[in-house]
């Protein structure tokens, strides 16, 4: 009886281990480069190539180069993934989180050449593959050793193997990695390979299995016999013993929700990361400010987000304010994020400080506000980068749906066509922004901070709000693409103040008078200048644009407003807010080269990605009708941009053209108030 029960019981374990093998072999091959990256001519070639080796030996392959298939449910089919020259900045935050659950679920991957230059910031990925592509000599004739013939990709190859490549150097690599193959540095010309230099390794890496070899960089290693069974054991390797991927084995990796620190709250935005209860963010939030009424204001805030009927918040904050309060937040680290939205001429030494002792910063517009500032932020986000830690801005315009859209039909080539160079007289973008001093938000009056209107602390015009529109302009029409500060050249720049009366600052702020600071900005007794508008035309690459800023006291008619224009070949993308649309952000598309038949032929593309748009005829223009579900207001902006940042912080990485961009666009505005205050 009991030889009938350990029988059961082991034919039941024999039954659940089957059913956690797969039933085939199959693999994603995957070649996307970003659109800006080089790209090898091999990959077509070799993609086919090794398709055909795959399935001739018994293991499925699918190709493509498309990244949304990195989700959960696509991914799980694939027994390995085999990464055939991709190159440079290839997913987005969701696509990057699926690829560390497969590989922690216990998937396998294969880096082939250019592979080594995926994702370049990102540590986890440089960890996972076992190093990053830093440099290779030309093209030329080399040997290399086989160190470890017991590795089904090594043991049928010789010792000294006479190859052709690019001889790939790389960065830092990752520890114990099980090396392969090593290059014979005497046998080929360059200038920092040591000899026995790593070309081709394995090692296992949090639950899954990882391949890398350098070569593959011609169409002729494809044809190569021995090439593609080397190639097809690293294959045969990271499929490993074929097993279904459990996911349950991510629980040991997820992070725990992030703690907020909000470092002294004088500005409204503050809160407004806080509007909503997001996944991924720890209630509890811990404060360090100076008391006082800023204070007193974010607190009231938060209250009553608590406190609202409709989808009332949860927040609970622990506040610390005792004169030593920065010092206080550094020495406890109470949290992950820092957030900073407040007296910008404190904000740039904070952003340096708490990223000097490892805590990731989202900071509010601007960043810096002058030159000085400028370098101290360029440190600021080398430390973050020695660091592993994510240093960001607060870009709320982009998630506008009318500035979401104009972006995304300017990328339609059916519609735009190419963005045009323009001229400094005629621009290409044009983007203005205009607002008020005295305005509601959250439903009730803004009370200033009195520090608002000297721009020694808030920072003139021309380095604040532009911070966004100078963003907009590189976002849009560079999408996607690192730049670099010698891409730009700033043309002209000018300044002006905006006047405001003793009683409209008492008004703002509560103040009965000007407060000392500020005397050194009054026209008269009773008037004081604020230097708060400013205009830049600058360049960047060809693209030449204007951004202007204007600050008005107040409005009798609708609030804060946005123009923005963009020129194609094909046609005008037109953001319009004034009287005629309602004061609502109205997207146009004008002056359109192509019939109407093919102009909602090609629109019918972008339907499909936001369900519900249409496109109205309305003269000789059309008109995008956007449903209200996609207009979720300004204030929700802030805690849609948690919401990226959030996903960032969860993989450790931002996307690689963030940083050079946030740099280009902080030195364009920084450069701009230079060059507008010579102009005195």
């Amino acid at each position: 009886m009991m030889f009938r029960v350990f029988l059961l019981v082991l034919l039941c374990f024999q039954v659940s281990f089957a059913q956690k093998s797969r039933t085939e072999k199959r693999v994603l091959i995957f070649s996307k480069n970003a659109a800006w990256a080089y790209r090898h001519a091999s990959i077509e070639y070799g993609a086919k190539k090794l398709k055909e080796y795959c399935e001739k030996n018994g293991i499925k392959a699918d190709v493509s180069e498309d990244a949304s298939l990195f989700n959960d449910e696509t991914l799980q089919k694939y027994s390995a993934l085999v990464f055939l020259s991709a190159n440079q900045d290839i997913f987005d935050a969701d696509q990057e989180a699926a690829l560390q659950r497969y590989i922690r679920a216990g998937g396998g991957f294969v880096g082939i050449h250019s592979s080594s230059g995926v994702e370049r910031n990102w540590k986890w990925f440089n960890q996972m593959l076992g190093a990053t592509f830093k440099f290779h000599p030309p093209y030329q004739d080399g040997t290399v050793r086989v160190v470890d013939k017991k590795h089904p990709s090594t043991k049928m190859l010789p010792t000294e193997w006479k190859r052709t490549d690019e001889w790939y150097f790389f960065g830092p690599m990752t520890n114990k990695l099980n090396v392969l193959m090593v290059l014979d540095s005497t046998t080929f010309k360059s200038n920092v390979h040591t000899q026995n230099y790593p070309n081709a390794w394995y090692h296992d890496f949090e639950g899954g299995r990882s391949f890398y070899t350098a070569g593959g960089h011609s169409e002729k290693d494809f044809d190569d016999p021995l090439f593609m069974q080397h190639l097809f054991g690293g294959i045969t390797y990271a499929i490993g013993k074929n097993k279904m991927l459990d996911y349950s084995k991510n629980a040991k990796f997820e992070k725990a929700p992030a703690r907020i620190i909000t470092l002294d709250p004088g500005h409204f935005h503050a809160a407004l990361v806080q509007k909503t209860m997001l996944a991924g963010l720890n209630p509890e939030v811990q404060i360090y400010a100076p008391a006082g009424e800023d204070l007193n204001q974010h607190l009231q805030r938060i209250n009553s987000y608590n406190t609202r009927k409709d989808a009332p918040t949860s927040w609970k904050t622990n506040t610390y304010t005792g004169s030593d309060y920065f010092e206080k937040m550094i020495s406890e680290k109470k949290g992950d994020i820092v957030v900073m939205a407040g007296n910008n001429a404190k904000k740039t030494d904070a952003i340096l400080k708490s990223v000097e002792s490892g805590m990731n910063v989202l900071a509010d517009k601007p960043m810096c506000i002058d030159a000085e500032g400028y370098e101290k932020l360029k440190t600021a986000f080398k430390v973050a980068k020695e660091k592993n830690i994510l240093l960001y801005d607060i870009m709320t315009e982009r998630s506008e749906i009318t500035t979401t859209l104009q972006r995304e039909l300017s990328m339609m080539k059916g519609i735009f066509g190419d963005l045009l160079p323009g001229t400094p007289e005629d621009p290409s973008i044009i983007k203005e922004s205009v607002h008020h001093f005295f305005k509601y938000v959250s439903g009730s009056p803004l009370i200033r901070p009195q520090w608002f209107m000297d721009t020694k602390q808030q920072g003139e015009g021309i380095v604040d709000v532009t911070t966004h529109l100078v963003d907009l302009a590189l976002w849009a029409a560079f999408p996607e693409v690192p730049l670099d500060v010698k891409d730009a050249k700033v043309l002209a720049a000018k300044r002006w103040p905006t006047e405001m009366t003793l009683d409209e600052f008492g008004k703002i702020t509560g103040a009965k008078s000007f407060p000392d600071f500020l005397k050194k900005d009054l026209k008269d007794a009773n008037t004081l200048n604020v230097f708060a508008n400013g205009e830049i035309d600058f360049k960047v690459k060809n693209v030449h644009s204007k951004v202007k800023v204007l600050w008005n006291y107040s409005t009798d008619k609708g609030g804060d407003t946005h123009y923005s224009i963009m020129k194609g070949s094909l046609g005008n993308i037109e953001i319009k807010q004034g009287e005629e649309e309602k004061y609502t952000p109205t997207l146009y598309i004008k002056n359109s080269k192509i019939s109407e038949a093919n102009l909602n032929a090609e629109f019918e593309k972008l339907k499909a990605k936001y369900p519900g748009i249409t496109l109205l005829k309305s003269g000789s223009d059309y008109v995008v009708d956007i449903p209200t579900k996609y207009r979720t207001g300004h204030e929700a902006h802030f805690g849609e941009v948690m919401e990226r940042y959030l996903k960032f912080y969860k993989v450790n990485n931002l996307p690689d053209w963030e940083v050079p961009n946030m740099l280009l666009k902080y030195y364009i505005t920084t450069s701009a108030l230079e060059l507008a205050n010579k102009q005195k």
